[in-house]
């Protein structure tokens, strides 16, 4: 197990790189990823607290990855994807939300022991886009239907999530991949990855901080459904990005299935001619 839970640094020029191999995969298999898209916006019309915005972005994540991993060993139409979404690792999934439930608990515990030091910066709603837009109440943003604002709210808030947190992609990364199956390992080998490559995540964080201040500036000038509708969509592209980055991240620090098994396979022949 240890030595499976040894991630690889990431080459230089990765985003560019994967820049390429994003638009790639979507050119490689177009109605996939529509129905992928068609899939997010389904999932994030609903309507989503604060507590659960880790866990739909995990299972968003988890979505986005298989259908990655299908284009890129061969499949592309959508019946290959519905498959590839039946044979999701989904009880070590739900393991691994159990995992980071429990850290997310342990977190909001300390938070709340220290609160009285930090009830300044707490008691803001710019903590997140998520919480930034689910407690909006300006008028313009109480015309927008209810729906719009689900979509609105819970891509950018998910899109943030996965960038400020990208351990969070590299753990389900880790079990789509087949490498863990218990929850804890997912979430240490998510973590490790993040340490063997620090500046891919500080891109990422930053990346998320600048989202957040776009947002502080989007709700001062969203004045229409029609704008908040054109944002939506292009807050769904930006989640489905998001997801790609963090497949290509998992991908390149931990290997696709088939590249582990042709490993597998060249460490085993020696032993094989042995025999013979």
């Amino acid at each position: 197990m240890a030595s499976v839970l040894q991630p690889h640094s990431v080459p230089p020029g990765w985003f560019l790189r994967w820049a390429r191999e994003s638009w790639a995969l979507q050119k490689e298999a177009p109605v996939a990823f529509v129905f992928l898209s068609g899939l997010l916006i389904f999932l994030n019309l609903t309507q989503q607290t604060l507590i659960l915005t880790i866990p739909f972005a995990c299972l968003e994540t988890a979505l986005i990855f298989a259908t990655a991993m299908t284009v890129e060993l061969g499949g592309w139409q959508i019946r290959d994807v519905l498959i590839a979404f039946r044979d999701l690792p989904w009880l070590p999934l739900l393991r691994l939300g159990l995992a980071i439930a429990l850290l997310v608990s342990m977190i909001l515990l300390l938070l709340w022991s220290l609160h009285h030091y930090l009830q300044a910066i707490l008691a803001h709603d710019h903590m997140s886009s998520a919480a930034t837009l689910k407690n909006l109440r300006t008028p313009a943003w109480e015309r927008i239907p209810l729906w719009l604002k689900n979509l609105l709210s819970n891509s950018l808030g998910n899109a943030q999530t996965l960038l400020g947190n990208v351990f969070l992609m590299l753990s389900v990364g880790s079990v789509v991949l087949g490498l863990v199956r218990e929850g804890y390992l997912a979430v240490l080998a998510g973590f490790l990855a993040v340490l063997r490559n620090v500046r891919v995540w500080l891109i990422f964080l930053l990346v998320s901080v600048l989202l957040q201040g776009g947002v502080t500036y989007l709700v001062r000038i969203l004045q229409s459904s029609a704008a908040a509708a054109l944002i939506a969509a292009l807050s769904t592209m930006l989640l489905l990005w998001v997801g790609l980055y963090g497949w290509c991240f998992a991908k390149e620090a931990f290997g696709l299935p088939l590249q582990r098994e042709r490993q597998s396979v060249r460490k085993t022949r020696p032993v094989l001619v042995l025999q013979h």
